[in-house]
Order: C-alpha cells, then structure tokens, then sequence
C-alpha cells in the first residue's frame, strides 16, 4: 500500500497529472474565460459521462434551475426543455473530447436544423473539443461557432478542473476560487498526508476498498441523504466503474437515493449476499430546526448504527455543509479531488491502467 501511495504522490510532484496540477489548470482555465463572452439567461449543455457529468454534478448541488443537460437522447425531453426556454437567450454548449461521440454529434445536427431560423450560431453555440478533424470541430468551425480546445492530455472522467468542467461551472457559480480551493487543498494534504479528524482520506479509502475487494467483496453500494448531492454519486460511478474495471479487477458502484431506497433495496443490502462495503453522503442539517431535514438526518443515522450492528463494512462517511455556494463549492472541489486520488491508488494497487478504456469501444463496433 505504501509504495502505490508514494508513488502517486512523486508523481503529483513532479506534475505527471495536468488533471490534478492547480498551476496549468488555472492559468488554462483563465486563459480562455478572459476571453469568453458567452453570457446568457439560460445554458443548455450537449455532452455524454464525463464531459458533462462532472459539472452536472455542481449544477444540482449549488440548485440552479437554469441548467439543463442533454446527456441522453429522449427526443420528447429535449423537446420539453427547447420549448421551455427563450432560445436567444440560452447559450448551447457541444463537448465532446474526441469529436466524435456519437450522441454529441446527432444532437448538434438536431439543433442545427431546430434553431436554424431562431438563433445565431456564432453567437449561441459554443464547443469544446479537441482541435482535429473529427466532425464536431470541423461541423462548429463551419457554423462559426466559438471553439474551445479541450486538452488531449485529459480525459473525460479526469476533466471536471480542466475546461470542460470548468467553462460551464463557471457560468453558474461565482465563486470558482473556491471551488479550485477544494483542489489544492486535497493535493497538499494527499503529499503531506495529514489530515484533520474526520477529513476524506483517499488513502485510507483505498486501503479499506482494496481489502474489501481482495475478501470478495465486488459491489460498493454509495448511500445519498439529500437529493442535491444525487449527480454527484452518478460522476463518481463513471469514474470508479470505467477507471478501475479492466483485467477482472474493479467493483460495481450503486447510486442509492435515499431514503428512497430504503423501501425497496433495503432488505437486499441488509440481509442478501454479503458481498458489498458501503459508502454515506449526506447534507449536513445538523444545525436544522426544519422537520423535515431533521427527519432525514435521523434515517441516516439510523442507517450507520443498523450497518454496524449488522457489522456490514462502511468504507466512509461524507457530510456535506451546504449554507452557502462559497462552503459547498469548496467541499464539492474537494470530493472531487479526493476521489480521483482515491482511484489512481486503486488502480495501482490492481495494477490496472485508469485511463484507457478499451471494452467501451467493442459496443461501437457494432452501432450503426
């Protein structure tokens, strides 16, 4: 365990990950939205799993209901959202890595022939993607459409501080300082390896993961007290699921809403196989006097004291204090952060590559 952690952390000083150096990262992020104008009422952003998940995530967790996302193809909610909105005053936003996903491109070619004669393009799309001839670049630089060059250094899952979760984040929150904050913090308390009482430890989280899996253990079941934070557990299921599943190795991830859940998984997680550890995020209303979060506070309490009597392992327990954008933006940066330190751990230790992701591409052959 020491020597994969020791050698994440000489990598991350000797700046081996751009996803995860604060200095690049910023000073790219500035870069371009110092010369952005790109201004409107209302975003509609265009992109599948990481290139848009991530910011998705923010989006839900800082409540703003500006923000829509096209991470699907359900023609009669793209519908619903267009007619919805006053079009000459949202912004459209296509990303896309390669340029070629497949998803990214039929809704540009949708909305194109939706908004011909509502919008300026110019003016009204935007894109990031890699500088190349894959479609999307040629298709935006034939419309005129302001291009943002996503690094071919970046994948999606690792994307969420470089522009393409950056740019749109930024659009919605004002306090992006913040945000990078939560970044900084993470990476130099990873090198250091000090954390305060109670402080997400990536290696801690990692250690007791690896053991879980190494018992049999194969499915990670991720228990979500508060709606806010739901997105936030769908980005970590990509990152966990496509980083760490190569070669037999790797877990399920489960997104559980609770307390949903609890009238319809519970029994399963309870009294089914014992083959899962568990992991709690919550908002913190501790200091509520709402009946409601009170309530919801006190299922999840209850839950953590029904895991330990059932002696069912809980990996960690995430709360999340959400009384003001500044707070949460740093804590989500954090979480972020943490968990994608918490992966390059674990797929040294299952001497896996985190980055590629070849299986994904054997469905492709087949789609038409």
């Amino acid at each position: 365990m020491t020597s994969a952690f020791e050698i994440i952390k000489e990598n991350l000083l000797e700046k081996k990950y751009s996803f995860l150096d604060i200095d690049y990262l910023k000073s790219e992020y500035r870069k371009e939205k110092d010369k952005l104008d790109f201004v409107f009422d209302n975003y509609i952003i265009i992109g599948i799993g990481g290139s848009s998940q991530g910011s998705k995530a923010v989006a839900e967790a800082l409540n703003k209901k500006n923000i829509f996302y096209f991470d699907h193809l359900s023609s009669k909610e793209i519908k619903r959202v267009i007619s919805l909105v006053d079009v000459k005053k949202t912004g459209f936003i296509f990303i896309s890595k390669s340029g070629t996903t497949s998803e990214v491109l039929t809704l540009f070619d949708y909305l194109v022939e939706e908004l011909r004669d509502k919008l300026d393009f110019s003016k009204n799309f935007l894109a990031i993607t890699e500088k190349n001839t894959a479609p999307l670049y040629a298709l935006a630089d034939h419309l005129g459409v302001k291009i943002i060059e996503h690094d071919p250094k970046i994948g999606g899952r690792f994307s969420i501080f470089s522009h393409t979760g950056l740019i749109p984040i930024s659009l919605f929150n004002d306090d992006m300082e913040s945000f990078l904050q939560g970044l900084k913090g993470a990476v130099d308390n990873f090198i250091n390896d000090k954390y305060k009482l109670g402080d997400f430890s990536p290696r801690d989280s990692a250690t007791k993961k690896f053991e879980h899996m190494q018992s049999g253990k194969k499915t990670n079941i991720m228990l979500f007290y508060g709606d806010e934070l739901f997105e936030l557990g769908n980005w970590l299921k990509q990152l966990f699921a496509e980083s760490l599943g190569k070669k037999g190795f790797g877990y399920l991830p489960i997104v559980s809403k609770m307390t949903q859940d609890q009238h319809s998984l519970l029994q399963l997680y309870l009294d089914g196989p014992k083959d899962k550890f568990f992991e709690i995020y919550a908002i913190n209303h501790n200091e509520s006097d709402n009946f409601i979060d009170i309530t919801l506070t006190n299922h999840k309490d209850a839950m953590i004291k029904t895991l330990e009597s059932e002696e069912l392992p809980i990996v960690k327990i995430c709360n999340v204090t959400s009384e003001n954008n500044k707070s949460m933006s740093m804590q989500l940066g954090n979480i972020f952060a943490n968990s994608i330190l918490e992966v390059l751990i674990l797929a040294k230790l299952g001497d896996v590559d985190p980055f590629s992701q070849d299986a994904v591409e054997k469905q492709k052959v087949f789609l038409k």
